[in-house]
């Protein structure tokens, strides 16, 4: 009987840690039952913009890392297009379109709340710089993300531009799920790219971008 005691008293125990592990890692509930799906541009192959041997693919990926971390802090479910450097093409023919339909099927077809693509922008000028949101009218509360998430980065964010409306890119036009691109900033732009790679500037993006998640779903 003693034994029997111990093992119960030592899974109780187990059991509690895990409890309070939990409790301490998620920070509050505002996105509890919340299904977010993330999708790092790029990957593999696909390098998207390079800058002195800086690749777009990295450090998308670098802040879909923090942001999902947060997200998760908040209670809320996150998916991933992608967790390493690759591209999610199953064809060497027309490899880059095959990439993008197969993350449209992922987030179509995972019915989740919300996703978040996250790029980086890029030009032939390096005077272009800031952070920018693009939506697309295939959902029509795309247009109310874009304008919530914009308003909670520009509190926190110097140089975030105004929302754009685009339905000239393949994969955001054929997304029915709500959802935004976000620009993040100009890796042909010195100051830009500088910010890019801080740790601190990411993580204030990454909490800006929760924000509004947040908010958004708090008010509708």
């Amino acid at each position: 009987m003693s034994k029997y005691n111990n093992i119960m008293l030592f899974i109780f125990f187990i059991a509690l840690f895990s409890f309070y592990k939990v409790e301490a890692f998620v920070k509050d509930y505002s996105l509890l039952g919340k299904v977010i799906y993330l999708d790092a541009g790029h990957g593999g192959a696909d390098s998207g913009a390079i800058s002195n041997n800086i690749y777009e693919k990295d450090l998308n990926l670098e802040i879909v890392d923090k942001l999902e971390s947060e997200l998760l802090s908040r209670g809320a479910l996150v998916l991933l297009t992608r967790d390493g450097d690759y591209d999610l093409s199953t064809t060497t023919i027309n490899r880059k379109r095959d990439d993008l339909y197969s993350r449209v099927k992922l987030i179509n077809s995972s019915n989740c709340d919300l996703y978040i693509s996250i790029h980086l922008n890029a030009t032939t000028s390096s005077n272009w710089r800031g952070l920018q949101i693009f939506y697309s009218s295939i959902n029509k509360e795309n247009k109310l993300i874009a304008e919530t998430v914009s308003d909670t980065l520009s509190q926190n964010i110097a140089n975030v531009r105004e929302v754009k409306l685009s339905n000239n890119y393949y994969m955001y036009k054929n997304i029915t799920i709500p959802g935004i691109l976000v620009e993040v900033g100009f890796l042909s732009n010195p100051n830009d790219k500088y910010l890019l790679r801080q740790d601190e500037y990411q993580y204030k993006v990454v909490s800006s971008i929760a924000d509004g998640i947040v908010k958004y779903f708090t008010n509708n």
